[in-house]
Parts: C-alpha cells; sequence; structure tokens
C-alpha cells in the first residue's frame, strides 16, 4: 500500500495544466471499455433455467428511446393473476440471478405461485440483451452508460411494455442492488412513472455508499479523476485500468463484491452466464457486462457523499447541467411506495447509508426499513435464509398494496 500514494504523486505531477476546455472536445474521440469477448455468453439463460426448474416463459424485446433492444421474460400463466410484478437484476448480472436458489426458494418462483404475473427485465449491459439497433456491442459509443440511463431509458421503456402488454395501470417493482439505483434515477428524474408503481421493493439499494468500507478507495482515486475529464478517463488505456492492473487486490475490494461471478454457496453449481474469466480471477475486476461509466458513477457518489448525476469534470458539467457540479437526484419527488430491505453486514451498501436514503425519501411516500441482521450483499439472492424472512416480507408487502392495482 505504500506504492499507493507514490502512483498517485506521480500521476499528480504529470496531469498539471491540463485545459479544461480542450479535454471536453475530445469527448467523441475517447473509448470506453475493452474488446469484450462474448462467444461463451449464453444469450437466453433465463429461459433455460426456468424451463430446467419446470417452468415456460416468452422471450420479448423491448426498445428503449436511444435504440438499445432489451431482452423482458414473462413466465407463462396457467390461472388468473393477481397483479403484474416486475423484477430487475443488479450490476453485472441478468434476469438469471432470480433463479439461483432454484424452485420454492427463489422469490420469482414464490411470486408466481402466489398468483402473479412475472417479468424480468434486462438492462443495456446484460448478455441477455440484444445490443442496440446501430451501434455494435463492442463500440465505444455502446458503453457510455450508467445507472442514470439504465432507470430513465431502460426502466422506463420496460415498464411502459409491460403496462401495455397487460393493460394494466400500475405494476410492483422488485430490485436487487443496481437497480435501486436505477429506479430511484427514474422516479426522481421523470417522476410521473411514481404513479404508474403500486409498490417499490429494494433490496441492498446502493445510493449513499460512504459509510462502506471501501470509501477510502473511492476517496484515493479523487485527486487524479479530479485532474482529468471523463473523455480521458474512459481511454483503452485508462487511469482505473492501469491503477487495478499494479493493485489487483484493492480493485477487488471496491468492485469484486458487485459481482456474483465464479462464487457459489451450495445451492447451485451453474455459474452466471457471460463469465469466461479463468476461477482465480471471477468475481475479481472483471469488466464483462459492465461499463467502466457504470463503476466509475459509484466511486463518485461514494467519494462525494451524494446521491448525484455522473461528473463529467468542470466544463463538461456547465454544457450538460449548467452548473459546475452534478445535481443531486431529486429524491423528493420519489412518492412512490418504498420498502427499502438491507442487512447489517452488507460491506457493499453499508446498513447507515440505507437509512440515510429513507430520511431523504419525501414523507409523503409511504416508507417501510426492514434490516435484516447477519446479511450481507449478496445473502439478499443466494442465501437459502432469505425465502422465510426477505422473500415473506416482499409478499406480504406486495399483497398489501396489490388493491390499488
Amino acid at each position: 500500500m505504500i506504492v499507493v500514494p507514490a502512483l498517485l504523486l506521480i500521476v499528480l505531477l504529470g496531469g498539471e495544466g491540463a485545459p479544461r476546455t480542450e479535454a471536453y472536445q475530445v469527448r467523441k474521440e475517447i473509448s470506453f471499455n475493452w474488446i469484450r469477448d462474448s462467444k461463451d455468453v449464453i444469450r437466453n439463460q433465463t429461459a433455460v433455467l426456468l424451463r430446467r426448474d419446470g417452468y415456460d416463459a416468452d422471450r420479448l424485446q423491448v426498445r428503449t428511446d436511444d435504440g438499445y433492444l432489451l431482452t423482458v421474460y414473462r413466465m407463462l400463466s396457467k390461472k388468473s393473476r393477481l397483479g403484474v410484478v416486475l423484477m430487475h437484476h443488479g450490476i453485472r448480472q441478468s434476469s438469471d440471478m432470480w433463479m439461483y436458489l432454484g424452485p420454492k426458494r427463489s422469490l420469482a418462483y414464490q411470486l408466481y405461485e402466489a398468483g402473479y404475473d412475472v417479468w424480468f427485465s434486462n438492462s443495456r449491459a446484460s448478455p441477455e440483451s440484444d445490443g442496440h439497433e446501430r451501434l455494435d456491442r463492442d463500440s465505444d459509443h455502446y458503453w457510455d452508460f450508467s445507472f442514470h440511463e439504465i432507470g430513465t431509458e431502460d426502466l422506463a421503456a420496460v415498464i411502459d411494455y409491460v403496462l401495455a402488454a397487460t393493460g394494466r395501470k400500475t405494476l410492483h417493482f422488485v430490485g436487487y442492488s443496481e437497480a435501486g439505483s436505477a429506479v430511484l434515477a427514474l422516479l426522481s428524474e421523470l417522476p410521473g412513472y411514481n404513479e404508474k408503481l403500486s409498490s417499490v421493493e429494494l433490496m441492498a439499494p446502493p445510493a449513499f455508499m460512504q459509510y462502506g468500507q471501501f470509501a477510502w478507495i473511492a476517496r484515493m482515486v479523487q485527486p487524479i479523476r479530479a485532474l482529468f475529464p471523463w473523455s480521458v478517463y474512459y481511454t483503452r488505456d485508462a487511469l482505473p485500468t492501469q491503477i487495478c492492473t499494479l493493485f489487483r487486490n484493492e480493485c477487488c475490494l471496491l468492485f469484486g463484491q458487485m459481482s456474483d461471478r465464479g462464487t457459489d454457496n451450495g445451492t447451485r453449481t451453474e455459474r452466471s452466464p457471460g463469465s469466461s474469466s479463468p476461477a482465480g480471477r471471477a468475481g475479481c475486476f472483471d469488466l464483462e457486462d459492465v461499463s467502466l461509466k457504470q463503476l466509475e458513477h459509484y466511486r463518485q457518489i461514494i467519494a462525494s457523499a451524494r446521491f448525484q448525476q455522473f461528473d463529467y469534470g468542470y466544463a463538461a458539467n456547465l454544457h450538460r447541467y449548467k452548473q459546475k457540479t452534478p445535481p443531486d437526484y431529486c429524491l423528493w419527488d420519489v412518492t412512490a411506495r418504498v420498502a427499502l430491505h438491507y442487512g447489517n453486514k452488507d460491506k457493499t451498501v453499508d446498513w447507515r447509508g440505507v437509512e440515510l436514503l429513507g430520511r431523504r425519501l419525501p414523507k409523503v411516500s409511504e416508507l417501510q426499513k426492514i434490516l435484516y441482521k447477519g446479511y450481507n450483499h449478496r445473502d439478499f439472492y443466494r442465501n437459502p435464509k432469505a425465502q422465510a424472512t426477505v422473500y415473506a416480507n416482499i409478499l406480504k408487502s406486495i399483497k398489501r398494496h396489490a388493491s390499488v392495482q
């Protein structure tokens, strides 16, 4: 760790005097991510797991306003449905995460058997989605997004599609990890969607993340980031790449727990689709199916202790936001019924940050907070005990709000 300050000093000394206006002008010439090797990606893993567990589903496609082609699954109904439930995955995941615990234990199957019309959405980052109508998945511009676009573009398009397909006026939303950030961004930026959600069930939602054990790492990078516009930061030889190549353990701490790659708790033997990393590197700094901009956005909100939009740097912020710093998300506009499910052993989304989020939501919102003792970040979809605790509470909450559909 002694080498880390030395590296930072070298970069700081070498980066002085970078003109802000010129930095913004070179943005379009810059790359965001490495070329991805998608030969091992299983594009319909969710359908495969559903069939194996004795269920059938329709695989549908939803187009966003900015041209991304998202994959959505609908479990085929065998009886009348009580209401619609849309389930969305976390970062570096796909809708197959909801099948992890298998029949009877998984929340998706419990909701289906209880009589709900269950849908699964996939973001533009998911290997199960169908790319873009014009952009190649390996292109730079394809990966120019964070959880902001996943919320305001992807979730908005999917919610509208599901409501139109079912003839319903509202639906229930269940999200894990990044899905929480995305739906909060959607409800803040496009508050009309509050009226389309009967209830919002968020498991380990990242918003205020300054209390986690990775805060010092995020802040350590901040002096470097302040000297470089985001365009320079996202080259193929980007600073995060160079730093994480040298300090792999530190980067694993910062990014590793946001992944489910290649780990197992005895309930499943399959690895999640889309991961071609060796077992020894799985769950570490593996950037398959994730944008560097997603990770940087989270690093920013950790370092700033604010749930805010993406910081593009001084000049670009003025251009985009008409102010030098990115605006906070307007959480006071979130009026939907929200339930926060969080664990006291979660090192990625610390319980104090979730409780701060609860205090920032408006009083007009019907808010429920449930703390699960002993739960870490992944326990919300990997721990068999979640069936009798987390999922039981979610089922009760959805049933309680079903009358508004």
